[in-house]
């Protein structure tokens, strides 16, 4: 399976909420760095989309792209109350073995920030 095909798989699972699915794409020492806050396991990274979604009402997968063990992901996130907005998320992931195992993300923050605000990066 490409990375491409990786990547897509596992945000498929995300969309559907199947984190246990989800988490057969990551790579145990996964790395992901985001904005507010940096995560080096797939277990502390599979926690954050838990929150995440239970103020997502929307994920929608514009495009993947996938190039030799790189992938990127286009997508839109439309969240409610406590961070009610729409974004388009642009994430860049590298793949080994089937598994990401390094992840990074690009968007527009600033609907999110008094959720993130006190959180410190690991």
């Amino acid at each position: 399976m490409n990375a491409g095909e990786v990547l897509r798989r596992f945000y498929e699972a995300v969309i559907k909420r199947d984190l246990a699915t989800a988490r057969k794409y990551l790579a145990d020492d996964l790395e992901f760095v985001g904005l507010f806050e940096t995560y080096r396991s797939a277990d502390q990274y599979i926690a954050a989309p838990s929150g995440l979604l239970s103020i997502t009402t929307k994920l929608d997968m514009k495009t993947v792209i996938g190039e030799s063990d790189d992938a990127a992901i286009f997508f839109e996130l439309q969240t409610r109350a406590n961070g009610e907005a729409t974004v388009l998320v642009a994430e860049w992931h590298r793949v080994k073995g089937g598994k990401i195992w390094h992840a990074e993300s690009a968007f527009d923050a600033r609907p999110y920030e008094a959720m993130f605000a006190g959180s410190e990066t690991a």
